[in-house]
């Protein structure tokens, strides 16, 4: 598996392949938020907490049956696990729904690109065998220049603690997480991912239920609902393996090709023609260059001793 797992090309693969997973997620949930007359931030909370909590059940019932035995977690790991789960789930999402809803899309896609910025500056500073190369601090700046191509003229720089400061606070979070994820994932992807969603779904919902909801089942919001379930407990799977088996800097800079497949699904889904703008096309080949660059020189590492 890790040789697998930390072949450079495959992955840049996999990577790729949750960022096109996440990236879906985009115009469903405008189109779960749509169907299940979804409006205030305690709705949204409920509604993500749900869709985390049973993407936790989905991963431990993969892991049930590929390993033939209840996946487990020693008595030891719990607290890191939970505390894994309040970061890059609970946590994480509860700021940034809440920034989300007090601050614009452009501000947002920018601020996110900021998780993947500081993942390859800092990384070195908690993991062995990484290095700041001149590569890497090339290919997040093209990286960070092409999330800005696209957002760079309807950006404004006023700020507000709870719209701007929140999506700040949620990118640190998810940065936070995805070293934490590495840290203690190794031996136990299944285990960790199954219960660090479930109970980051839990939390969330318990936000809700503090803020107060109001959410409008139907059936097909429920199967919308299960499709994001599967996208998360898919992408987070994939994307904690990859960080167990490679340069977490390498991993987290594929932070900024979400937005770029959002687009692309938005406009398959929703028919939302932003896609077709030149600077987004400006955008992808500054990314890809960037991702490329972060990725290349890569050495095969022993990871056990992180």
């Amino acid at each position: 598996m890790r040789k697998i797992l930390s072949n450079k090309w495959i992955s840049i693969i996999l990577a790729l392949l949750c960022t096109v997973l996440w990236g879906s997620a985009y115009p469903v949930i405008k189109l779960a938020y749509r169907e299940l007359s979804i409006a205030e931030t305690g709705d949204k909370l409920l509604f993500a907490g749900i869709r985390f909590a049973i993407a936790g059940v989905m991963v431990f019932i993969a892991a049930l049956i590929i390993r033939r035995r209840v996946p487990l977690i020693g008595r030891d790991r719990w607290g890191w696990v939970l505390l894994l789960g309040a970061v890059q789930t609970g946590l994480m999402y509860f700021f940034n729904y809440i920034g989300v809803s007090n601050t614009t899309a452009t501000k947002t896609s920018v601020l996110t690109a900021l998780s993947a910025f500081l993942s390859v500056l800092i990384a070195p500073l908690f993991f062995k065998g990484e290095r700041l190369s001149p590569y890497k601090i090339i290919g997040i700046i093209l990286g960070f220049a092409g999330i800005m191509a696209v957002n760079f003229s309807s950006f404004d720089f006023s700020f507000s603690l709870i719209g701007e400061g929140f999506i700040i606070l949620a990118t640190v979070l998810n940065t936070a997480g995805g070293f934490l994820s590495k840290k203690i994932s190794k031996g136990k992807v299944f285990e960790t991912t199954a219960y660090q969603l479930f109970f980051g779904g839990v939390m969330l919902i318990l936000a809700a239920c503090i803020m107060g909801w109001s959410v409008t089942i139907t059936p097909t919001g429920v199967w919308i609902t299960l499709y994001l379930a599967f996208v998360s407990a898919a992408a987070f799977t994939i994307w904690t393996a990859l960080l167990v088996y490679n340069e977490a800097g390498q991993i987290l800079i594929f932070n900024l090709f979400i937005p770029v497949t959002g687009a692309v699904w938005s406009y398959l889904v929703l028919g939302e023609r932003e896609i077709f703008d030149p600077m987004y096309l400006i955008s992808v080949v500054l990314i890809s260059a960037g991702i490329l660059l972060v990725n290349s020189h890569r050495k095969p590492r022993d990871n056990s001793t992180d």
